[in-house]
């Protein structure tokens, strides 16, 4: 089969074209992202305030939340084409479980308060191509209703990461951000415990 120098040599120049115009689009840092998630998470293990429930004549431990919702707002600041600088401010609410309803815990005929938390966190993200990204969060959670739940402490240390997925809309400079991560934070009550959950988001982002 022939192939002739001028075809192949336009299709090199095409293809070094598109290269460099992608090397160079990926080297320009993009602009501010700001966002506004909706979110769903499920404690695990013993989630916020424990409770003993009577089991055959003997008390067992049992979680007093487990489901709960929230939302954020995110801030994404561009280092790179593929590396961010993030912050996070939300307020999430763990509603209480039949356990932590009637637990031997529970004043009778009260109910417990939801679980109210008020997460800041800092962060990192890395973009492994255009919309695939790893996350990574440290900050403080805040407990929002220290006096209703008898809190010892107001913050706890908190730790998250997450992977998640970046869908470019229509309109230029806006997506659809979705994720999943798992978040982690100490107890308030000085009993060594941590709080674990799993949370999805769903998030409208757009660049300033």
């Amino acid at each position: 089969m022939k192939i002739t120098l001028k075809p192949l040599t336009w299709s090199l120049l095409f293809i070094g074209f598109c290269f460099t115009a992608n090397a160079q689009s990926r080297t320009i840092a993009d602009s501010l992202r700001i966002g506004v998630s909706l979110e769903a998470a499920s404690g695990t293990g013993i989630f916020g305030t424990g409770v003993n429930t009577a089991s055959g004549g003997t008390a067992t431990p049992a979680t007093a939340y487990q489901y709960g919702t929230g939302i954020s707002m995110r801030f994404d600041y561009p280092i790179n084409h593929s590396f961010y600088v993030t912050a996070n401010a939300g307020y999430s609410i763990f509603f209480p479980t039949a356990d932590g309803q009637s637990g031997q815990q529970v004043i009778l005929n009260t109910t417990i308060p939801g679980f109210q938390t008020i997460p800041l966190k800092l962060g990192v993200k890395w973009f492994t191509g255009n919309r695939f990204y790893f996350q990574g969060e440290v900050g403080e959670t805040l407990l929002a209703n220290k006096a209703q739940l008898y809190g010892l402490y107001s913050t706890a240390f908190t730790w998250s990461p997450q992977v998640g997925l970046l869908f470019p809309l229509k309109k230029r400079h806006t997506y659809i951000d979705g994720g999943v991560r798992f978040e982690s934070f100490a107890s308030f009550y000085n009993d060594g415990a941590v709080n674990d959950f799993w949370a999805i988001h769903i998030a409208y982002m757009f660049n300033l």
